[in-house]
């Protein structure tokens, strides 16, 4: 037998890969366990054993564990080379398969032997100190292969190999509950935690790697609470496989480390698409060689569910378009054949989702319409048919690329790539008109001082806005329309609402008209008290439909103001939709055109500004220029301070130079930061509005721009 010193250097900080060992002598791999890529770590541990039972130690961050071959403890540093330890009290002759370790204390076990327990903390002065184990219990009936610590709870967690049964040990004790049937069995040689509870286990046979939703177990659950758990074990990615297997993990590691660049493509369809790691969201590890479109995809630490993509820079700066891969060449018309082209980078498998009905999931029948389907490099034209009872409306696709055959719509894969796409299902005859476009977005900006001018840095609502209009026989029969928003800058409360000048609010549906905020369907427009607030205002003639009564419920910022500071990036978090169908259809040539109609307003029972001598509420509107208020609006207004509106030559919410208090941008617009005049962000702003748009019609560009007076990363997308 051969022994290296211990002197070996432990691990530099908490790994968040895991390690998984095998044969003889032992090789060490470091598992992703998000999408199941593994790599050899060790191939010479400097011993002739098979090492099993091995347990990371998070307070000395070394691992643990115990040679099968020659019944020794073993310890391994960062570099996985084998170190005997001085170890007694085991049963001679016996070997130990099951092992981990929790505050510094190595624990083992075997069935109908018994649960052991190793004080560590001997090592810290010596290391080659002698260690005691100490017998917790000889009742052990579970047919266990590993076991795992839960980081929160305390409690070791295996599956019995035969039964498929979840158990809970008590490590002081060694007393068992069974938690309920997994649905799974098999040889799991290695489990695994992570630092929210999740449970994984890897199976030997076929390297399939399951998780089990353990994240609200605590040190306080009661018994009751234990065993009404769902412990069923779902696959989650595809690791390597074995016919001998051991595994160890710090379970305090998230399972992606944002500490370094990620080499993981995540998808970005709404949450109900399970697009999120939390919910066992599909993600592929980019192998630089096997993606769709153009260009190989950009690394994300998660997915992305709100209105933008993960190719916006508001969620990554140095993200940029990679769904490219994907073009529908005709129209989705249910009962019809439709073509898509996909652009393969090499040759690979293609499975691919369509939500028919609309319910906000794959998982219907006939909805994984591409099925294991071989692309090769190049453009792929692929057709496909509508089902007949395919629900017409905005709904969402999925296309996943890969090495890897038999992918589900969620999980990790070791290849490839996923893209999310939204989708639109026609009935026969309906066509859409998009504004801007179908993919991409204005943006309104508000000042909410008016009628005052004040700082003007046009930053106190910033929106991401599209509409869409479905047409049938040259007349609109509903109207959709998205929204995110980027900032609010501003010191009072505002709510958003859109007005159709053009459409009575008796020719509404309210039966199906339908509010979402972030994908999920809203009953008011907002609440306040006993209070609640109608989305289709019932007191207009003209329909006026309430986004949100008071934008600022739907964020927290990290500074004073929203996304408008220096130093206060953050994520957008708030997206809404909302569909406007029409009782009788309206002809496209008289409802009016797009944006429509806009605008905020103050919000009830809240001060906004001094120019009020009460708390104005629906009373105050701020308009896009030349746009005339709702009946609700107080006409005693115009005029106050620096407004220059004249209702009778139609002039709206313009000052004496001209100057609006709402802008609408026909780009995805970068706002000034707090304070920065809008004129000191972009100065050309000035010419366009004294010529009436005759000049520096492109004033609102990033080449314009004063970058310096600029919120967020408008400097990395300038440079």
């Amino acid at each position: 037998m051969i022994t290296v010193p211990v002197t070996a250097d432990p691990f530099s900080t908490c790994p968040s890969k895991a390690f998984l060992f095998q044969g003889n002598p032992v090789s060490s791999y470091g598992v992703n366990l998000v999408t199941g890529n593994y790599a050899l770590m060790q191939s010479d541990p400097g011993i002739a054993a098979n090492i099993n039972g091995l347990g990371f130690d998070e307070q000395d961050r070394y691992l643990y564990g115990f040679n099968t071959t020659h019944l020794q403890m073993v310890r391994m540093g960062s570099d996985f080379k084998v170190s005997t330890l001085n170890l007694s009290g085991l049963p001679v002759d016996t070997s130990f398969f099951v092992g981990d370790v929790a505050n510094h204390y190595y624990y083992l076990y075997r069935t109908n032997v018994g649960l052991y327990r190793v004080d560590l903390s001997p090592l810290d002065t010596d290391v080659n100190a002698p260690l005691i184990a100490i017998k917790i219990t000889s009742t052990s009936t579970v047919k266990l292969t590993d076991f795992a610590f839960h980081p929160n709870s305390q409690q070791l967690y295996g599956v019995d190999n035969k039964s498929g049964i979840l158990y809970q040990i008590d490590p002081g004790n060694g007393n068992t509950i069974a938690l309920g049937d997994t649905g799974e069995t098999g040889t799991f040689g290695a489990m695994y935690f992570d630092v929210n509870g999740y449970f994984y286990l890897s199976r030997n046979q076929d390297g399939l790697i399951y998780r089990i939703d353990l994240s609200a177990l605590t040190d306080a659950n009661s018994a009751l609470q234990i065993t009404d758990l769902d412990v069923t074990a779902v696959i989650f990615a595809n690791g390597p496989s074995s016919s001998q297997n051991d595994g160890a993990r710090c379970a305090s590691a998230p399972l992606i480390d944002v500490d370094v660049p990620s080499n993981i493509d995540f998808s970005d369809a709404p949450s109900s698409y399970q697009t999120l790691l939390a919910d066992n969201g599909p993600r592929h590890l980019l192998d630089g060689e096997t993606y769709l479109g153009l260009h190989a995809p950009d690394g994300d630490y998660d997915g992305y569910i709100g209105a933008d993509s993960d190719d916006s820079s508001e969620f990554n700066s140095t993200s940029f378009d990679d769904e490219d891969g994907v073009n529908f060449v005709t129209a989705l018309e249910i009962g019809l054949d439709s073509v898509v082209s996909l652009y393969a980078s090499n040759t690979g498998i293609l499975n691919a989702w369509f939500d028919w009905n609309g319910d906000g999931d794959f998982n219907d029948d006939n909805e994984h319409v591409f099925n294991d389907i071989t692309l090769v490099s190049g453009n792929n034209n692929l057709v496909y048919r509508v089902p007949n009872d395919a629900v017409a409306g905005n709904s969402w696709s999925r296309f996943r690329f890969s090495k890897q055959s038999g992918l589900a719509f969620f999980g990790g894969s070791s290849s490839g790539e996923v893209e999310d796409h939204p989708i639109s299902i026609n009935e026969s005859g309906l066509t859409y008109r998009y504004y801007p476009s179908a993919s991409s977005w204005v943006t309104l900006a508000y000042e909410d001082q008016w009628p005052i001018s004040d700082d003007y840095d046009m930053n106190d609502v910033v929106m991401r806005y599209r509409t869409v209009e479905v047409i049938r026989d040259n007349h609109v029969v509903r109207i959709d329309i998205f929204g995110e928003l980027q900032a609010l800058g501003g010191d009072y409360r505002s709510g958003f609402a859109v007005h159709f000048p053009n459409i009575l609010t008796e020719n509404v549906n309210r039966q199906t008209l339908r509010l979402l905020h972030n994908d999920v369907k809203q009953q008011y427009s907002g609440q306040n008290g006993a209070t609640s607030y109608e989305i289709l205002e019932s007191d207009n003639i003209q329909a006026v439909v309430v986004i949100s009564q008071d934008l600022w419920k739907h964020v927290s910022s990290i500074c004073k103001y929203f996304r408008s500071e220096e130093n206060c990036q953050q994520s957008s978090s708030f997206d809404f939709e909302i569909s406007i169908p029409l009782i009788n259809p309206v002809d496209a040539n008289r409802i009016g055109l797009p944006p429509f109609d806009p605008f905020i307003f103050a919000t009830e029972g809240l001060y906004y500004g001094e120019t009020f001598s009460s708390h104005p509420g629906r009373s105050v509107e701020i308009h896009l220029v030349d746009h005339a208020p709702t009946e609700k609006f107080n006409t005693a207004f115009f005029g106050l301070g620096d407004d220059d509106s004249d209702p009778a030559i139609g002039r709206y919410f313009r000052n004496s130079n001209n100057l609006p208090w709402a802008l609408e941008v026909g780009d995805q617009w970068q706002w000034p930061s707090e304070r920065k005049p809008l004129l000191s962000a972009y100065p050309q702003f000035q010419e366009f509005v004294e010529t009436q748009g005759a000049q520096q019609s492109n004033w609102f560009n990033i080449e314009q721009a004063v970058i310096s007076n600029l919120f967020s990363s408008v400097n990395e997308l300038a440079e």
